[in-house]
């Protein structure tokens, strides 16, 4: 993800210089560098036993976080998609999901992850399955005054990390109004 963040900032220079809100003088540069990331992560962080972008070159591990990249525009769609389905798969606890692979040994499953990928569906042209999605993640929330935490226990429900979590209401915010927007 540090990798698919870098790509980001790179693509969001080219577009603020294309747009004429950034002096032209480095885009050339910043194309070029945006580009040769996007074929390091596909050539050293695509797994084909996973289906899906690893946790890091060369590992069978996820995370979660990589959700993220569905919103930053990041590879074709095929790609994100199987991640996400991978994710959901291998990370999943009922409605919520884990950081990264073996985070449940040692953590609750970490809320904001779970809200992006319900953005990450809609985005995906999803929206039944996001829908679904923020809908269970939120009524096994309850009952809640609306404050969250960091992370949930997904057995028993108990709330655990910090509480209040800032991260948390915005990945829950930010899922609400695309799902409200219907962005797909």
């Amino acid at each position: 993800m540090s990798k698919v963040s870098c790509w980001q900032a790179l693509a969001r220079a080219v577009e603020l210089a294309d747009a004429g809100q950034l002096p032209t003088t480095c885009r050339d540069r910043w194309s070029r560098e945006r580009d040769r990331i996007e074929a390091w992560i596909t050539e050293h962080c695509w797994s084909e036993s996973l289906g899906a972008y690893s946790f890091y070159p060369g590992s069978d591990r996820l995370d979660a976080s990589l959700a993220l990249a569905v919103r930053f525009g990041f590879d074709g769609r095929d790609r994100l998609r199987r991640t996400v389905e991978a994710i959901d798969r291998e990370l999943g606890c009922g409605p919520y999901h884990y950081r990264y692979s073996g985070a449940d040994k040692e953590e609750g499953c970490f809320l904001a992850c779970t809200f992006w990928m319900v953005e990450a569906k809609i985005l995906l042209d999803q929206p039944e399955a996001a829908s679904r999605a923020f809908t269970e993640a939120i009524e096994g929330l309850a009952p809640s005054i609306g404050v969250y935490p960091e992370m949930i226990d997904p057995v028993s429900g108990r709330y655990l990390g910090n509480m209040p979590q800032g991260l948390t209401h915005l990945a829950i915010i930010q899922a609400l109004m695309s799902l409200q927007a219907g962005r797909g």
